[in-house]
């Protein structure tokens, strides 16, 4: 196991040297460079002194020098600096990487268990009632546009019945613990509701498949209770594909939900991204893609290791 962990940890860091490089060359494409937009419209800006600060800092040489300078100085915590923001890059991505951990967080723990339990429900008597009600909650989670359902909310709970705020975050990061998870509410229930809905139709595919497994039908005749062989027995078998279907969406999940933090007004790192690409920002823009990268490759490798645990076997 140990020897395995190593080895995917191995594959991991060369895929993350090599979508860096890759990342830096993409973000060289986007047009002008970062010194002509950081000071863009400076009257005094002459452009002998552009081509002096030009080769100051490195932006007329190679694109593999400027990468080894830029690999060089991140590995020593220097990400360099955002011309959109006039801040360090770490200091502006740091509080956009823990609001979306936060939405992040919050979402697995309201979609996993719902995602088990309707699965788990619907699969008991396929084509029952309760499966097509549970699938029509799928299909709505899966096809409703989120901006629409997000709209929709807001104007019911926070304009018409005023219980829960508009806003994603509070004004004041001084605000208290549940003055935070209601602002947090209504983000995380519309993105739980579109994340839950292909995790429930895995969940009763596999569960479907798995409750008519030979072993599953020898639990039963050896007079285990139907709780158990359910739980015990069918639904740890049928966690496996749902773990993979987990680890793709974490990248979606970490970058992927800009609707929600516009609408919301939450500064998180899809916002983040797309205002940097937007703005020219090219090394906030790098940073960020690369920061999701390591997400997805990290949640991969989470989801490798997961597999070993559900099922002992995977690990020969």
């Amino acid at each position: 196991m140990l020897r395995y962990s190593l080895s995917r940890l191995s594959q991991a860091v060369l895929v993350i040297a090599i979508m860096s490089f890759m990342l830096f060359a993409v973000i060289g494409l986007m047009p002008g460079d970062p010194l002509e937009n950081m000071f863009e419209g400076n009257p005094s800006l002459t452009p002998e002194l552009m081509a002096q600060m030009r080769e100051l800092y490195g932006v007329d040489q190679p694109i593999t020098t400027r990468y080894w300078n830029w690999l060089t100085a991140a590995l020593q915590g220097d990400l360099g600096y955002s011309s959109l923001y006039f801040r360090p890059v770490l200091d502006v991505l740091v509080p956009a990487m823990f609001q979306t951990a936060k939405l992040l967080v919050l979402t697995l723990m309201v979609s996993v268990p719902l995602a088990m339990i309707l699965g788990t429900l619907a699969s008991r008597k396929p084509n029952g009632m309760i499966d097509t009600l549970v699938g029509l909650f799928s299909f709505a989670a899966i096809s409703l546009p989120n901006f629409w359902v997000s709209l929709l909310l807001i104007i019911l709970f926070s304009v018409k019945l005023g219980i829960l705020p508009a806003s994603g975050s509070p004004m004041s990061d001084d605000a208290g613990f549940w003055i935070h998870v209601r602002h947090l509410v209504l983000p995380v229930g519309v993105l739980a509701m579109f994340h839950v809905g292909p995790l429930i139709r895995y969940v009763r595919a596999a569960m479907i498949e798995t409750l008519s497994a030979d072993f599953v039908r020898t639990a039963r005749a050896k007079g285990l209770n139907e709780r158990t062989v359910i739980v015990r027995h069918a639904l740890r078998n049928a966690l496996i594909p749902m773990v993979t279907v987990l680890a793709l969406s974490f990248g979606h999940l970490f970058s992927g939900a800009l609707v929600i933090e516009t609408i919301f007004g939450m500064l998180g790192m899809g916002k983040l991204i797309y205002d940097a690409i937007s703005n020219v920002d090219f090394n906030l823009a790098l940073v960020g893609l690369l920061m999701a990268t390591i997400v997805v490759l990290v949640a991969n490798l989470l989801a490798d290791l997961a597999y070993a645990v559900l099922d002992p076997r995977i690990t020969l």
